[in-house]
């Protein structure tokens, strides 16, 4: 009879101790805000004032505290870590380095989290993690966010692909995006019919753009226009927009750009943000400069166009969002470029990569700098100084 109650208890022990090892299988991480309890909301991977959780599955964009900028996509918690691969985001989510190796992450090496809050003038906002603490707890139901799939058909239903739709956190939420040839994009950008072998393309670069027939216009022609150069003077609605169709204009361009204008409003609320440094890549990529405009530009609204390049004089009357700039350029709210040389002059914010030579306005950030900052609030890589800046 003993021996019998022995091995019961013996079988309940081991069954106890086989549950308890399920029941802490997992490991969850969460942030909690200062240093009150964890209050978690319905929405409890959103980074807020009350605690949040980090998910598998989901797309980050991070700032370590050695100023890396990271994309990762989580795919475990465990060992205290956060194991991830590697992505790379830029504007739209654009896979850059892809890394098929597990790379681990502690939640102390983390800063700051980057949410995108508008995909076409690149603009984040982001979540301090200096002030939250993290906890790591076991559990039989790890956070995760599942994977959809989406068919994509051919327009003659010859062959179809599956994508693999991937929650990205952004400043509104949770996106999903796919990727396509190397390159991942929003979901509801998906393309259907676009599916060739691209085996011998550059994933990094961006696609080329389209090739229409050579039509040069001299002394006077109007804008937007079959045309791919003009000589002499331009009168328009809307200068460019990056819609994939190269434009030279040499000469005097004069622009309603009404589009630009209503752009250049919905970003004042970001023209203050970002001023971190980290947050800027590194590299300048001016393989997708296809457009120029060469002379004098008077714009109502502002120039827009990340393949294009300005040289010579512009004014604008709201914003100027082009991949280079030369010369004088004088802009009513922001100018943002990679790269200027000369003289940029803003009512209030100056951002560029790469700058040589004078940037004057409210704010000016410059991450490569060789000249001098004027304006309220200088930031450059040596140093940030009100009113006057430098770095030679």
């Amino acid at each position: 009879m003993i021996r019998i109650l022995a091995m019961i208890l013996l079988c309940l022990t081991c069954l106890n101790t086989v549950c308890l090892a399920q029941a802490d299988s997992s490991q969850n991480l969460y942030f909690v805000p200062g240093n009150g309890e964890a209050h978690f909301e319905k929405n409890d991977y959103r980074p807020g004032k009350n605690a949040f959780y980090i998910y598998r599955n989901c797309i980050y964009d991070l700032v370590l505290k050695n100023k890396q900028v990271l994309s990762i996509r989580v795919t475990d918690i465990r060992n205290d870590s956060i194991y991830y691969t590697s992505a790379f985001n830029h504007t739209i989510v654009l896979w850059k380095d892809w890394q098929t190796d597990t790379l681990a992450l502690h939640p102390m090496q983390l800063k700051k989290i980057r949410l995108i809050g508008d995909r076409l003038l690149g603009l984040y906002g982001t979540y301090s993690l200096s002030k939250c603490r993290y906890v790591f707890e076991k559990s039989n139901t790890p956070r995760f966010f599942p994977t959809e799939k989406i068919i994509s058909y051919a327009a003659d239903s010859s062959y179809s692909v599956v994508y693999e739709l991937v929650s990205y956190l952004t400043a509104q939420g949770l996106d999903k995006v796919y990727e396509q040839r190397g390159i991942t994009y929003y979901s509801e950008s998906a393309m259907p019919g676009e599916h060739k072998d691209t085996a011998q393309k550059n994933y990094y670069a961006r696609p080329a753009p389209k090739k229409r027939p050579r039509l040069v216009k001299n002394i006077a022609w109007f804008t937007p226009s079959k045309a791919t150069e003009i000589n002499g003077l331009t009168v328009g609605l809307q200068t460019n927009m990056d819609d994939g169709n190269p434009l030279v204009i040499n000469g005097m361009n004069l622009s309603v750009d009404g589009i630009s204008a209503f752009l250049g409003m919905f970003g004042i609320a970001y023209m203050f943000a970002n001023t971190d440094l980290a947050k800027m890549t590194d590299t300048l990529d001016k393989s997708n400069v296809h457009s120029s405009l060469n002379g004098l530009s008077i714009s109502a609204g502002g120039l827009i166009g990340d393949d294009m390049r300005v040289r010579g004089i512009s004014i604008n009357g709201a914003i100027s969002m082009v991949n280079e700039m030369t010369g004088l350029h004088i802009t009513g709210t922001q100018n943002r470029t990679d790269e200027f040389k000369g003289v940029v002059i803003t009512g209030i914010t100056n951002r560029a990569l790469k700058g040589r030579g004078l940037q004057i306005g409210l704010l000016n950030v410059c991450k490569d700098l060789k000249g001098v900052q004027i304006g309220l609030w200088n930031v450059n890589s040596k140093r940030s100084l009100p009113f006057i800046n430098w770095r030679f």
